[in-house]
């Protein structure tokens, strides 16, 4: 794996998927070295942060994560010369545990009823106990430097489409942290005024939609990591999002299986929560673009491929 790899990922036409005309467009992010998404965000993370002089190589970053971005922070924080500590909620999969440990980092595991939000105050903890110039929490949630780095995504995305002469009508993806989506439709609806973005997120942890719906927002344990942390991050930027769908986590590991099956496109839980989503959309629409991201790869859930997490028995 080399760290020029990371991004340029394809913008491939799902065919057949959908109904009524519809056709379907998804950026392959899982096809980045680390098997993620979370390698862009990192490497702009790391790079803007070196460039401002706020870290430097020798030092240890930290961040909290169910398991993405921290494969993703440990390859580039080795690789760029940095120690790294990855704070993670009890009970994620094998796979995304293994993968970190093998890029050298240290995983600390906080209790489980305290889920992401635990292993961010953990972390922020960790980084205050240490002298200034040691260690650096670099708290991917809450620095805008992660929708930053999206933007480059969407510009390719913009340009993939002209060379296909595609005009987007519909932009859906999953939230997490909100980078992501709000980095690309930032650069999407800058090209195309009409665009209508969706955003998606797990029912059980639903921040935003029950904003939206004005309804008392209650956080609730679900089988879909890297979405539903229990809050809304500052780069989820609402003026960006159009509108707001939720998924069941057992109908998106559903979908993700289903698809693999027909497409052979190796993809996780949260991108069948995005495949749910456009088929909803193309139902009720007609001959309209419709672009999405595919986030991660299956490989990283074969631990859980129940959809089934232990330690979190009332998530099922």
């Amino acid at each position: 794996m080399k760290l020029a790899d990371i991004g340029d990922t394809p913008l491939v036409e799902v065919s057949g998927l959908l109904q009524n005309g519809n056709r379907l467009f998804s950026k392959c992010e899982y096809m980045n070295p680390s098997g993620s998404h979370k390698d862009r965000s990192y490497l702009y993370i790391i790079n803007t942060m070196e460039q401002q002089g706020v870290i430097k190589k020798g030092m240890t970053l930290i961040d909290c994560s169910t398991g993405n971005g921290g494969a993703a922070l440990a390859w580039i924080g080795k690789e760029r010369g940095y120690k790294v500590v990855v704070f993670m909620p009890e009970g994620m999969t094998d796979e995304r545990k293994r993968q970190i440990l093998s890029f050298g980092a240290e995983i600390i595991e906080t209790p489980k009823e305290t889920f992401l939000m635990g292993a961010a105050i953990a972390a922020e903890e960790y980084g205050q106990s240490h002298r200034v110039g040691e260690v650096c929490f670099l708290d991917q949630s809450n620095t805008l430097l992660n929708k930053s780095a999206w933007h480059a995504c969407g510009q390719e995305i913009v340009c993939d489409l002209q060379k296909q002469q595609v005009v987007p009508d519909f932009f859906i993806c999953s939230i997490g942290t909100g980078g992501t989506f709000s980095g690309i439709a930032d650069r999407l609806k800058r090209e195309y005024k009409n665009i209508k973005t969706v955003g998606v997120e797990v029912d059980k942890s639903a921040p935003l939609y029950a904003s939206r719906r004005g309804e008392v927002f209650v956080h609730q344990p679900h089988n879909l990591m890297g979405l539903g942390a229990g809050l809304l991050s500052v780069n989820t930027v609402s003026e960006l999002i159009d509108d707001v769908r939720v998924v069941e986590g057992y109908a998106a590991w559903g979908r993700m299986k289903t698809f693999i099956a027909d497409y052979d496109f190796g993809i996780g839980p949260t991108c069948g929560a995005n495949v749910l989503v456009c088929e909803e959309i193309a139902r009720v629409v007609k001959d309209k673009n419709i672009i999405t991201l595919f986030f991660d790869s299956a490989w990283k859930y074969k631990s859980r491929w129940e959809g089934i997490y232990p330690d979190y028995p009332e998530a099922q």
